[in-house]
């Protein structure tokens, strides 16, 4: 089934790292977020889930436009938040320690 990537959910690696603040753009709660965590990491965990997706690897996040991390755009399958808490516990079990 063909999905809409101008529809799509954007995830950005900035909303899973525990280095960050809420205000400076963390979204995930401090139990479901990484030290800076990586593109390639949140594919594997929206692979995990089974949802399409899209890398754009020239992107970056608008509150730190110097650093060009990359995000994904994942189909919208489910709401924000519960694909934002998802792909946060899938970092959080399979994290290196």
């Amino acid at each position: 089934m063909a999905w809409d990537e101008e529809k799509a959910w954007v995830l950005w690696p900035e909303y899973f790292d525990s280095n960050r603040s809420r205000l400076a753009g963390r979204k995930a709660g401090k139990t479901m977020s990484v030290p800076a965590p990586t593109v390639e990491q949140i594919v594997a965990a929206v692979r995990h889930l089974g949802l399409n997706y899209k890398v754009e690897s020239d992107k970056s996040f608008p509150g730190n436009w110097a650093e060009k991390k990359g995000r994904v755009l994942v189909e919208r399958a489910i709401p924000k938040s519960q694909l934002i808490k998802k792909v946060g516990e899938h970092l959080r079990r399979n994290q290196r320690s």
